[in-house]
């Protein structure tokens, strides 16, 4: 690679002494995503090129996946999902609000539009079975190839559909899909919530977009949407405002839910 005129913002990547799959595999993600491809000396260290190649890493090392910039670095996994996952294997539907708020069925067609790293997606892949399939919208290129190429190496959840992750801001997609082309919208602008986040939170935080969420986009999912949108959110006075029916919680609830019916026409 030779060296930029100035860093890029995000340069793909990978471990020292990498396998010749991962350098193939490095090779293919920088094709597939257009993204510059820094080819990375062996057993050379990263943190000096952070600021002089890129900003940030997009790093293929032996566990798969991880965003490095110069304060740490973001992997991603199942996480929180896995137990979700495992209380609906149970027998617990009722115990994932996410699900029975949004009335998802199997078959279904979901659009995550803030997929970010992926736990409700993976929660709804598993709602809509393995007929149906979640469509995850990111606005940071960053987390957008972290997640979809971090679920290309993850097994799928028995039952699960599949999930397809698309970069790009949510109105944006939206605007851009026919009337009534998925069943379900799903909304969580989740960093209005900042107490008491983990230090993955705040390191998710850093590689994410930030831009203001409008009634905009929850007017076009409304077109989009055959059935629900479906918003959560800490504060529920703002679903007013934005056409959303706050749904009755439960008590203590620390999370809120605003609905509304899709207006698309097949």
């Amino acid at each position: 690679m030779q060296r930029p005129e100035r860093p890029v913002p995000l340069a793909v990547t990978w471990s020292h002494e990498p396998s010749g799959e991962v350098v193939r595999e490095v090779h293919r993600v920088a094709d597939d995503w257009g993204l510059p491809l820094y080819e990375r000396p062996h057993k050379s260290g990263l943190r000096k090129q952070l600021g002089r190649e890129a900003h940030v890493f997009l790093v293929r090392g032996g566990t798969g996946w991880r965003l490095v910039d110069a304060e740490g670095e973001l992997g991603v996994s199942p996480g929180l999902a896995m137990l979700r996952l495992k209380r609906l294997e149970a027998g617990s539907p009722m115990a994932e609000p996410l699900l029975s708020n949004a009335e998802v069925r199997a078959g279904d067609v979901v659009l995550d539009a803030t997929v970010g790293l992926g736990a409700d997606a993976r929660v709804l892949a598993r709602g809509v079975g393995v007929t149906g399939r979640v469509i995850g919208v990111e606005a940071s290129l960053p987390l957008a190839v972290l997640l979809s190429e971090g679920l290309r190496l993850e097994p799928r959840w028995p039952g699960s559909g599949s999930i397809e992750v698309r970069h790009g801001r949510a109105l944006e997609v939206l605007r851009a899909m026919p009337n009534a082309s998925v069943d379900v919208v799903f909304f969580d602008p989740m960093f209005e919530r900042t107490l008491g986040a983990s230090p993955a939170f705040a390191a998710l935080r850093r590689f994410a977009d930030h831009s203001p969420f409008n009634s905009e986009a929850i007017a076009e999912a409304r077109r989009v949407a055959r059935r629900h949108v479906l918003m959560k959110s800490s504060d529920p006075s703002v679903f007013p405002s934005l056409g959303l029916e706050a749904l009755v919680p439960p008590a203590g609830a620390h999370v809120f839910w605003g609905r509304a019916r899709g207006d698309g026409k097949l």
